[in-house]
């Protein structure tokens, strides 16, 4: 999901990637009993004169999906993770309908005991109020001179399934973030001058005394970001979709901004009709002008440098975790695979790979982040380059039509939801066992180290 440009850790992001699956591994069926579900977040923010201070409110109601009561959630608090408990950048106080217990894991969960339980399919709520302080950091959640991004600033619900509630660790190599759809509604009052790109569309715009109030909602989204700073703009349209590309003047000129809003509009169209079309009407792209962190995708809003290559990458990820979700810190290849692997398909469309060397006798497509963490440089190798070969070379078995159909179909399959590995590798079974009866897949997914 996240591709990385600083030095030590550039290189490797920017090669190809898609995703493979796991058939050597038992039979796993989709998540089932997820709660809690249908979450609707409400929220008001009032920023500093920069946009990197935020105090407010939310409120946010939930259903219990699963089949046991629900008498406690986990706010996730993602971005305490950049710095941990010292200082605490995001702050929950006050809050109401639950008691909440002792931040843990660096100030990134804050268990609840709610209230009133929840029998199964009740709905319940909680309110708090809510400060952000945004680090001086080049990093997804951080500010240089001229902007800040806010990447999982907003508090969001944990997720229990069949597998128990998904408490991970903040993992700054990559991704942890496990959420399902919801809607937000979010009120961004700011200076004057400051603009606030976010997920969502705007739906409302006011200026009060000097201050400017805008409203952004959000439908079927897994998360909610946005970036604060005197930002221009120029505007294009993709497949249905509104694109603009946010950026500052003194850092990326307005001609750099058109042509990379020239290559959204191709990448965008070009996905769109691979893996069936984008459902949201706007899309932002909010460009940093320096190495930063490569680029960051998130629903309906990425950060990205200018680079057409790193922004091809974020955008397929809008399909692969934003529209087709997976719990990226157990089962991360399933999105920066696929992305990797569909960030060249705009342009020159991998098929067929030679081969790839394993880095370790340990080293697996299907590892988590808790062994990636670990060795940083093989997750590169495997997950980005390893896995976009992996694709490649089903693309080549398949032919690029019909491998682009096996792909349109998963994606259809899996919209809105939650795909696991098991999911993917079912769809490149059925599909070999009706055009391919000599492709053995169960070699080529033991080949792969597919699996536990």
């Amino acid at each position: 999901m996240r591709t990385f440009l600083p030095l030590a850790r550039v290189v490797v992001a920017l090669v190809a990637v898609l995703l493979i699956a796991t058939a050597s591994a038992p039979a796993v069926a989709a998540p089932s009993g997820l709660t809690p579900i249908e979450p609707t977040y409400r929220v008001r923010l009032r920023s500093g004169p920069l946009g990197r201070v935020w105090h407010g409110s939310a409120r946010v109601t939930f259903r219990n999906g699963g089949s046991e009561v629900l008498d406690r959630v986990y706010l996730r608090l993602w971005s305490n993770g950049v710095r941990g408990c010292d200082p605490v950048a995001i702050r929950v106080r006050g809050l109401r309908g639950g008691t909440p217990r002792a931040l843990r894991q660096r100030c990134t969960t804050l268990a609840v005991d709610l209230d009133r339980p929840l029998a199964p399919g009740e709905r319940g709520e909680v309110s708090f109020g809510l400060s952000i302080r945004v680090p001086e950091l080049r990093d997804r959640f951080g500010w240089s001179p001229g902007l800040a991004f806010l990447g999982s600033a907003l508090p969001a619900l944990a997720v229990r399934d069949d597998r128990g509630w998904h408490l991970p660790p903040f993992v700054d190599l990559g991704e942890s973030f496990y959420s399902v759809v919801g809607r937000y509604r979010v009120t961004f009052e700011t200076p004057r001058g400051i603009r606030t790109p976010s997920t969502g569309r705007l739906v409302a715009r006011r200026t009060v005394g000097g201050r400017t109030v805008v409203t952004s909602e959000a439908r079927r989204v897994r998360d909610f970001e946005w970036a604060a700073g005197p930002l221009r703009r120029v505007v294009g349209r993709a497949a249905g979709t509104r694109i603009v590309v946010w950026y500052l003047p003194e850092a990326v000129d307005a001609r750099r901004a058109r042509s990379l809003l020239g290559h959204a509009e191709r990448a965008m169209a070009t996905f769109s009709e691979a893996f069936g079309l984008y459902p949201y009407p706007e899309l932002d792209v909010v460009l940093s002008g320096h190495a930063w962190i490569g680029g960051m995708e998130y629903p309906q809003i990425v950060f990205s440098d200018p680079i057409p290559v790193v922004l091809r990458h974020e955008l397929a990820h809008q399909w692969w975790y934003g529209l087709v979700g997976n719990d990226q810190f157990t089962e991360p290849w399933l999105d920066e695979a696929f992305a990797t692997w569909s960030q060249r398909l705009p342009t020159r469309p991998r098929v067929g790979c030679e081969g790839f060397g394993w880095p370790s006798g340990s080293a697996r497509m299907t590892n988590d982040m808790g062994y990636w963490r670990e060795h940083p440089a093989q997750y590169f190798s495997v997950v980005y380059i390893g896995g976009a070969c992996l694709l490649a070379q089903l693309a080549e078995r398949f032919g690029l039509d019909r491998f682009l159909r096996i792909l349109e179909r998963y994606a259809a399959r899996h919209r809105y939801g939650i795909a696991r590995t098991s999911d993917f590798v079912h769809a490149i079974d059925r599909a070999a066992a009706r055009h391919l009866p000599g492709f053995d897949t169960d070699a080529f997914w033991a080949a792969w180290r597919v699996g536990p």
